[in-house]
């Protein structure tokens, strides 16, 4: 009965370890691969098995806390079993700003110890990761976002006051994003007042197809690269359809960001000039 149970029972991975290998592809369709943030980006997974109330809840009590985990140079990702469709109209629903990974048979959860060797199910769980791919945490059930936070504050020897001023900043509603379209987009560029286009998508997305104006600059790296745009107020983001450069738009708000837009629609629906001319990075 032992060694069965032994079988049957899922243990979360042991501080210190190194992480799993991850590859999945996100509900928008871009494919993440863990090793593409080593040595530059802090990684928290957060597993969950179902479409609950209570995991609605312990999702949208993360999203609170994303702010403070971008400033402590560590980008999220919601894990589950489901198709990327539904991935996407839940993800919609508890209005994430973090991508899900879709995870067939939950293999990957499996390795890290959140899905059982049995029944192909994701548990709930999360698995904090350091820019050196070591886990920090890892532990099963709804753990508390705010927990995390004060772990990687610890393991950075970092405060995330910045970041909690930048949330009430956010949430004072002092600073909106405003959508636009690709022709007002260009209209403000053609201005020459200063205002700068970024373009937040991959290396791949982006090299064969953007506007000569943008600047590339993926979203993943923006937390900690923001400054390099050399301004705070006065920028446009745009993605391949304007989910990502929604999130990239909330995110320069919400640090004290000013007069920011998203480009609804992307380069899926952008009727200005276009390139594949080499790459303009921040």
């Amino acid at each position: 009965m032992d060694v069965l149970r032994d079988m049957l029972r899922f243990q979360p991975l042991d501080e210190g370890d190194e992480s799993p290998p991850l590859s999945l592809t996100a509900d928008e369709g871009t494919w993440i691969k863990l090793r593409d943030f080593r040595g530059h980006l802090n990684v928290l997974l957060v597993f969950f098995r179902a479409e609950t109330d209570a995991t609605e809840a312990w999702l949208k009590a993360m999203e609170t806390q994303r702010s403070a985990l971008e400033e402590l140079e560590c980008t999220v990702f919601a894990v589950n079993s489901a198709r990327t469709d539904r991935l996407r109209d839940f993800r919609a629903h508890t209005r994430s700003g973090f991508y899900f990974l879709y995870d067939p048979l939950a293999l990957t959860s499996r390795a890290f110890g959140m899905a059982r060797k049995v029944r192909p199910f994701c548990r709930d769980g999360v698995c904090l990761i350091d820019k050196q791919q070591r886990v920090l945490v890892c532990e099963r059930g709804m753990v508390e976002p705010a927990q995390l936070v004060e772990a990687l504050s610890k393991h950075m020897g970092r405060s995330v006051q910045a970041a909690r001023e930048a949330e009430t900043i956010e949430a004072a509603g002092q600073a909106v994003v405003q959508d636009i379209d690709s022709v007002k987009a260009e209209a403000l560029l053609d201005r020459k007042q200063g205002y700068k286009l970024v373009d937040v998508r991959t290396l791949s997305e982006f090299e064969p197809d953007h506007s000569p104006e943008a600047t590339w600059l993926p979203i993943d790296e923006l937390p900690h690269r923001h400054r390099e745009l050399d301004q705070s107020d006065r920028l446009i983001f745009v993605c391949q359809g304007g989910d990502r450069s929604a999130a990239a738009a909330e995110f320069m708000t919400s640090i004290g960001g000013t007069d920011i837009y998203n480009v609804v629609g992307g380069m899926g629906n952008w009727t200005g000039r276009r390139t594949a001319s080499a790459v303009k990075e921040a």
